[in-house]
């Protein structure tokens, strides 16, 4: 099977999406996986666009692709358009070769477990939203005119699933709560204290405790995640006696700000098998 490509958030960048694949077929990587905030954005034509762009350069490179839901994917409608469409590993199939690990997902590749738990909170919501109300008011004065057009315009910036809730989590936890190898993700969890934290706000909390609480059942050994837009490595207890290495992944160059950043801070390999097994027994050196 070979090793898996871990990827920050790609927003639609079709530039950086092939990249990527350029990057996995150079470093042998049959497999991307996106943590999220990878751009499924299907009610836009733009988005439809960018699924279609990927999945023809996907097939041509010999890749697939997968990805979890970030705020700025609409998982809502990823669940409506593709939820009876699953593959042998239970991924919703988005097009041949590009697939959606739904929240909770859980999966094995070569030995290794793996469990998605996708979704986070937008800091920007106030400005998504009030976006939305400017499009819905010029829609209106058109339609006063006489257009005929009625565009959608709730729920094309803003997605009201963009986080778990409490009682999505507590569900998907009780479905399955045996430790994995790697956890993914589009949220950190609250423990980790990167020096670059655009998400350092209350308002970001909640979700957070629940990546924390997701680390603490599942135990990994190692969880990926994106949304800071930052890279970084940490350690944290995952339990009494037991540790988790967290690899906070970069996005690609336009939303990255960082002055340190590099495009090679938004992917890491993962190599397979994984055989560090769940929870570390004691926090990596440095």
């Amino acid at each position: 099977m070979g090793n898996v490509l871990i990827v920050g958030d790609l927003h639609g960048n079709t530039d950086h999406a092939l990249t990527v694949l350029r990057v996995a077929v150079r470093q042998g990587c049959p497999k991307v996986f996106a943590v999220g905030d990878f751009g499924a954005w299907e009610h836009m034509p733009s988005g439809r666009r960018y699924f279609d762009v990927v999945n023809r350069a996907a097939k041509r490179a010999g890749v697939t692709v997968y990805f979890l839901d970030g705020n700025h994917d609409k998982s809502s409608l990823l669940v409506e358009k593709y939820g009876e469409r699953r593959d042998e590993e239970g991924f919703l199939v988005c097009r041949k070769y590009l697939r959606y690990a739904p929240r909770g997902h859980r999966w094995e590749w070569e030995g290794t477990t793996f469990a998605a738990f996708g979704g986070a909170r937008s800091t920007d919501k106030g400005w998504r939203l009030a976006r939305e109300s400017h499009r819905e008011e010029q829609a209106a004065t058109r339609r006063a005119y006489g257009s005929s057009r009625r565009p959608l315009t709730a729920g094309t910036l803003w997605f009201p699933e963009e986080e778990m809730t409490d009682d999505e989590l507590e569900s998907l936890l009780a479905q399955h709560d045996s430790p994995v190898d790697v956890l993914l993700t589009h949220d950190k969890p609250r423990a980790t204290q990167p020096q670059f934290n655009r998400k350092n706000k209350p308002e970001c909390f909640p979700n957070q405790d629940r990546i924390q609480r997701v680390v603490e059942q599942l135990r990994p050994a190692v969880h990926f995640h994106g949304h800071l837009h930052f890279r970084y490595s940490e350690t944290i207890a995952a339990g009494p006696g037991q540790w988790t290495r967290v690899e906070g992944l970069a996005a690609d160059p336009e939303a990255s700000h960082h002055p340190a950043y590099a495009v090679d801070h938004s992917w890491t390999v993962l190599e397979l098998p994984h055989t560090t097994g769940s929870a570390l027994a004691e926090p990596a050196a440095g």
